[in-house]
């Protein structure tokens, strides 16, 4: 269980989009420092395959900080 609660993240909040991004107004987060901010996230959509994925940045989950991004792929059945 602990393995899984350092790998979780959650947010939720109005967004908007902007050519191939959604910027989301933070509202609740597990991350408390979220609230209030925004986040960007990136998207493209082909077909029924749509790919969500972050910025590069430093991954605060692993140690030492690595440059890294998430990219989550969803597809319609």
């Amino acid at each position: 269980m602990v393995a899984l609660f350092r790998t979780a993240m959650a947010y939720t909040g109005r967004y908007r989009i902007d050519k191939n991004r959604f910027i989301t107004k933070i509202d609740a987060s597990w991350n408390e420092a979220w609230n209030g901010s925004e986040q960007e996230r990136f998207y493209k959509l082909d077909g029924d395959m749509l790919e969500v994925s972050t910025a590069w940045m430093p991954n605060p989950l692993v140690p030492g900080n690595p440059i890294g991004r998430a990219i989550l792929s969803f597809r319609r059945e």
